[in-house]
């Protein structure tokens, strides 16, 4: 009677094992889903920032002397905060899970910052 009761305790102890396994793997398939969807998307962000510097500079650089020195420490300032928002997206891919939400944080701050910034200037150069 006890080798059944050891069997059975044995049997309960090895399903639970792996029913444990099995969730797991599917909350570290989860936060594979996640991490790449989160990637993507800043991916996708830093693109979308990189045109419209691109074209802000572009325009920048059609307008005359007077209103290129106007705008000049602005467009800077945008720029640096281009580059802190790169190194930040970057600092995203290759951090551990535990800093990911901090992260996302300030990468959000950071893009708000830089699209309100973006679109000041834009506004400032058409009206020279």
């Amino acid at each position: 009677m006890l080798g059944v009761g050891l069997f059975a305790c044995n049997n309960a102890d090895s399903n639970a094992k792996k029913e444990f396994k099995e969730a797991t793997e599917a909350t570290a398939d989860f936060l594979d889903d996640k991490v790449n969807e989160l990637n993507n998307k800043y991916e996708k962000m830093r693109e979308k920032i990189d045109e419209k510097l691109n074209k802000l500079n572009e325009n920048y650089e059609k307008l005359s002397d007077d209103v290129q020195k106007k705008y000049k420490e602005e467009l800077k300032d945008i720029e640096k905060q281009s580059g802190q928002l790169k190194e930040k997206l970057k600092e995203y891919k290759n951090a551990a899970d535990d800093k990911k939400e901090r992260l996302e944080a300030e990468i959000d701050e950071l893009e708000r910052k830089l699209e309100k910034n973006l679109e000041k200037l834009k506004e400032g150069l058409k009206r020279g």
